[in-house]
């Protein structure tokens, strides 16, 4: 966790009276690139740079595994697929083959160079602003990407090339993003 984030997030709240996913909209991201980021405060937007990603594992749940009925993790699984869903509203030409490599590399080594791969650098961003704000350890990052990467692998067999991403993004919809890819 970030304990300098959390501290602008909380006073941030706390003036604007977010909860939850209210909160989300007090952050804008500025340059995904480099991690920077707005946060909406009393005072006017306060600028911040997200930590690197190896840098926010914490403590953790203390469990020995991933449980994906468990609350505690809701937030971390949700945040991956979220990502996905909206990378394939940006790309509708995704394959569930390309969303399994990602994971896949990224549950070898989270904080790798993305490179060009825009999935790969979204998912790291939003992990970062995640890890940010909540406390999962390296190896619960590593079972939530391992669990969606199996449902990757369960739907595109059972059910073709975008098996995976038409089923999620059915389950969350646009999120409103534009470049719907069912148009």
């Amino acid at each position: 966790m970030d304990q300098t984030l959390l501290d602008i997030m909380v006073a941030a709240v706390s003036e604007h009276g977010a909860e939850g996913e209210c909160a989300e909209g007090l952050i804008q991201i500025v340059e995904p690139e480099t991690g920077e980021i707005e946060v909406e405060t009393s005072e006017g937007p306060t600028r911040y740079f997200l930590k690197p990603l190896p840098e926010l594992f914490g403590e953790g749940h203390g469990v020995s595994s991933l449980d994906w009925r468990d609350e505690r993790f809701m937030p971390l699984l949700l945040r991956i697929e979220e990502s996905i869903v909206q990378q394939y509203a940006q790309d509708p030409s995704l394959t569930d083959g390309h969303v399994s490599l990602v994971l896949s590399r990224l549950i070898l080594h989270p904080g790798c160079d993305p490179g060009e791969d825009d999935l790969c650098g979204r998912l790291q961003l939003d992990l970062r602003l995640l890890l940010s704000l909540n406390d999962y350890s390296r190896q619960e990052v590593r079972w939530a990407l391992r669990k969606v990467e199996k449902s990757v692998r369960r739907h595109s067999r059972v059910d073709g090339t975008r098996g995976y991403l038409d089923f999620i993004y059915d389950q969350f919809g646009d999120l409103g993003v534009a470049g719907d890819p069912m148009t």
